[in-house]
């Protein structure tokens, strides 16, 4: 039986677990929107280890504040739920804390939107000192507004030694105040490396500096392995590396650059990550030159470029010089297959079979050379 009070969706082992993904097409929202934000959702759910069984969506002129969907379809859900013996559900947005409460109490099984999945990627992939501090601090900035959600145990009081008063605190104003603190401490510590990073990049600020930028899973650390022959983690699978790597790459006799990888982009990526992330995200400003990566073979190509512009905008990197570099074409056998129009600036390129790779290098080096005419 499910255990409400006791359920951390951080700490939680979500391999080999089976779902289902429920989504709401409004009336703001198009049936391409809906089935491309749910596509995503499966495949991060898959790199989480939750394997979708099915999905539903519903046709609402509103969200439910209550509920997210209306309760008959909650009721549908559920009875599929037990039919096929379905371990979690799974919401395409983010819920509120009143929302997922009421939605647990109702299922009696594990729920995680979309944030908490994303979080959770962050959290398994997270390998240098800072990459995990960024997460943890997005991740208390999604628990703080839902701590009377979490857990039932926050409705006793206990006696606190050292404070006076008699009856204590609640035990939710412990967890609220240790988690504040624990935010404060985080930022204090970032906006250090903050500082540090800064001090590196004005160095670095003589230097041919080039910046990779994509959605995720696009290809970047793969490029980033190719061009600068030094091996980084790369796995087809979302989010397989968020740390931030800087490798020096030769380009030709005359030219070397220092290429930047960055975190991958993601349609919905929560704003807590790209506040946490800053400091990463701030590599790309200090870029020369932006090699957008993008995945060619998926069927969504064309929103993934739209949710990097984006996001290249919010952090107002917009005005930097980019290059698109269209990835994974060797896994189509006609370039009509893929329905994407390539211009004479974009480059077609296959990190697998190495096609375009001088061309690549070709026209960073007359980038460069324009750069000092």
């Amino acid at each position: 039986m499910f255990d409400e009070s006791s359920y951390d969706k951080f700490n939680f082992d979500f391999r080999n677990r089976t779902g289902i993904v429920v989504s709401v097409k409004t009336g703001e929202t198009t049936p391409e929107e809906v089935n491309y934000s749910i596509s995503e959702i499966i495949q991060l759910s898959k790199t989480l280890g939750v394997t979708i069984e099915n999905k539903f969506i519903q046709h609402r002129n509103f969200i439910d504040s209550a509920y997210y969907i209306g309760q008959g379809k909650l009721e549908e859900i559920l009875g599929y739920m037990t039919e096929n013996n379905i371990d979690v559900l799974i919401f395409d947005n983010e819920l509120s804390g009143i929302q997922e409460r009421n939605i647990a109490k109702f299922i009696g099984k594990p729920i995680l939107d979309r944030t908490a999945i994303i979080l959770n990627i962050f959290k398994k992939r997270a390998k240098s000192n800072e990459a995990k501090l960024q997460v943890e601090l997005a991740t208390l900035e999604y628990k703080m507004p839902r701590l009377r959600n979490m857990w039932t145990h926050f409705s006793r009081s206990e006696g606190v030694v050292g404070i006076r008063g008699g009856e204590g605190e609640k035990q939710l104003e412990l967890d609220k105040r240790m988690i504040k603190n624990r935010i404060s401490a985080i930022t204090k510590r970032l906006k250090k490396i903050d500082t540090q990073m800064k001090t590196r990049r004005k160095k670095r600020s003589n230097s041919r500096n080039v910046s990779l930028a994509g959605y995720t899973n696009a290809g970047k650390t793969s490029l980033m392995n190719l061009l600068s022959k030094k091996t980084l983690f790369a796995e087809n699978m979302m989010f397989s590396t968020i740390d931030s790597a800087v490798r020096k790459v030769y380009i030709n006799d005359d030219l070397s650059i220092l290429l930047n990888d960055t975190v991958g982009f993601i349609n919905k990526l929560p704003n807590s990550l790209v506040a946490s992330f800053k400091s990463t995200l701030d590599e790309i400003l200090g870029a020369d030159l932006i090699l957008h990566v993008i995945d060619i073979s998926s069927e969504f190509a064309q929103e993934h470029i739209n949710s990097v512009e984006q996001i290249l905008r919010e952090i107002g990197a917009d005005h930097i010089p980019i290059i698109r570099i269209y990835n994974k074409a060797d896994l189509l056998d006609d370039m009509i297959e893929s329905g994407m129009h390539i211009s004479n600036d974009d480059i077609l390129i296959s990190t697998y079979t190495k096609l375009g790779i001088e061309t690549l290098k070709e026209r960073i080096s007359r980038f460069f050379l324009s750069e000092n005419d």
